[in-house]
């Protein structure tokens, strides 16, 4: 009687499991398909945020010059009366000018080409860049003007473009911080294998479930970065399978891929179809291959 207790319990326990199954995998979809839209929803207000902060430095950087360009104009009323340390502060503020243009042309370049990269269409942000730009231009014309003024006053016209020795150096470095933060940006890491292997490797590892029935595999969280593959975003379109069963473990949306199988049943390859999409939420990829 006890041993048929035992059976009809685990029988009961099993068919219940089973009738759960479906929805505890509907659950999961639905929660990663969350979590990818947040994930997503969050990069775009880190990139916005990232886009207004450039443009108030743009902003502040005008002030400063409209400053400067006071200081000289009132300075410059009467060219018979300007002394050797008015002229050397002019030329300075000049270098500064010089300066300081240069940087906001290169961020609405930057910005520019970033907003298009990001495929954001924001409407307030675009009409924003244009009038900064505008700005920009406008400034520009007024600076020539001054500088025609100061040519004619005996200031060296080398002197009035020149800019501060500071400012190679300084685009140097943002091209090299710039081109570091793309490079992190696009890589990514991808990973697959047995399930087996993936836990013999400090890749996944099993939890859940109740007495060894229900259990799923996810990332650990020290895993093995070392099994990873590393790979260029941009890109990275394909990457070759070769199993019968093939289960995405990370988080990455449904519609932002596809696993192609043959005309046996074998999955060969899993095509990334839109990038920016499927790393949204992860830059890991782990795939388990049987």
């Amino acid at each position: 009687m006890n041993k048929l207790f035992i059976i009809a319990s685990l029988s009961l326990i099993i068919a219940t499991s089973g009738c759960k199954e479906k929805e505890k995998r509907q659950i999961e979809l639905l929660t990663k398909e969350n979590n990818a839209l947040r994930a997503e929803s969050q990069s775009k207000d880190s990139t916005i945020n990232g886009f207004f902060q450039m443009l108030n430095e743009i902003e502040s950087n005008l002030a400063q010059i409209k400053i400067k360009e006071n200081y000289i104009s009132k300075n410059t009323t009467n060219a018979s009366e300007l002394n050797s340390d008015t002229r050397e502060q002019i030329n300075e503020d000049i270098k500064i000018i010089n300066e300081l243009m240069s940087k906001n042309k290169r961020t609405i370049i930057y910005l520019s080409n970033k907003l298009k990269e990001s495929n954001l269409k924001v409407a307030e942000f675009e009409k924003m860049l244009a009038q900064t730009n505008e700005t920009i231009q406008e400034r520009d014309t007024e600076i020539s003007l001054l500088k025609d003024k100061l040519t004619q006053m005996d200031f060296s016209i080398a002197v009035l473009n020149a800019q501060v020795d500071t400012l190679n150096t300084e685009k140097a470095q943002l091209t090299e911080t710039v081109n570091k933060q793309v490079e992190t940006i696009n890589t990514a890491y991808y990973a697959f294998g047995t399930q087996k292997e993936l836990i013999d490797n400090k890749i996944i590892d099993k939890s859940g479930g109740f007495l060894g029935i229900g259990k799923t595999s996810k990332l650990k969280n020290d895993f093995n970065i070392d099994y990873f593959t590393k790979a260029d975003i941009s890109k990275l379109t394909t990457i070759p399978l070769s199993g019968k069963k093939v289960k995405v473990i990370t988080v990455h949306p449904t519609d932002s891929y596809k696993l192609v199988s043959n005309q046996n049943g074998v999955v060969e390859k899993i095509d990334i179809i839109d990038a920016n999409k499927f790393w949204s939420a992860s830059k890991y990829l782990v795939i388990i291959v049987e």
